[in-house]
């Protein structure tokens, strides 16, 4: 299974994300200044690409303990839908999840009762299994590769481009580019025009980004 399969598709394009802001963020440093030695240049992109791995994992065994706790609560759930004693300690914990989504919107009577047959189904479901090692290693592994595949983007130009303000005009586009490429698939209109409406308030993000690094003296 894929990754948003997991974690949704929105927090996976926020991987991405967060690895392109890291990673821009460490790169707008050299912004400034034309002559850098390399060994500054390479201890800079290193840590901004470090730091996106280490986002990337501790944002992977994030997302699996709050699978894990999700998992917990969703037996809790269907241990007191099968007993008529805990049917309102069942009824209260379906609220808790589900009163703050879409379902807010009906009223709080017809919640209940929808409340009280969703119960009724759960009583005769099979608890859930616990989150196996597959699915433990898919968590972690993929928003590893996404903060850190991100990150690599946008510091390769410094590793192939002599020139630092040639390179860092090129990284900050990349990083740009890739926003703009999360904000396009993220669309949840299918039209091409919403799609690339949402690719630009994406990749806005990066161009304000640079721009308070450049106001910021970065």
């Amino acid at each position: 299974m894929r990754l948003a399969d997991y974690i949704g598709k929105y927090w996976a394009g926020a991987e991405v994300i967060y690895g392109v802001i890291i990673a821009m963020t460490f790169t707008s440093i050299l912004r400034g200044y034309p002559v850098v030695f390399s060994m500054v240049i390479q201890r800079t992109i290193l840590a901004a690409l470090f730091c996106c791995i280490a986002w990337g994992i501790a944002d992977g065994l994030f997302y699996l303990w709050e699978r894990n706790y999700i998992i917990r609560r969703e037996n809790t759930i269907i241990r007191f839908s099968k007993s008529p004693r805990e049917k309102e300690s069942a009824l209260s914990l379906i609220g808790e999840q589900l009163d703050d989504t879409i379902l807010r919107n009906i009223p709080k009577e017809n919640r209940v009762q929808l409340y009280e047959k969703l119960s009724q189904f759960l009583s005769g479901v099979k608890s859930r299994e616990k989150v196996s090692f597959r699915e433990a290693a898919t968590i972690v592994s993929g928003t590893f590769l996404l903060s850190a595949g991100a990150g690599l983007f946008v510091v390769t130009p410094f590793f192939v481009i002599g020139d630092v303000e040639q390179a860092l005009k090129i990284s900050n586009l990349v990083g740009i580019f890739l926003l703009f490429g999360v904000g396009y698939l993220r669309a949840l209109d299918r039209n091409f025009f919403s799609r690339v409406i949402f690719g630009f308030g994406s990749s806005l993000i990066g161009i304000v980004i640079a721009g308070i690094t450049i106001v910021l003296g970065g």
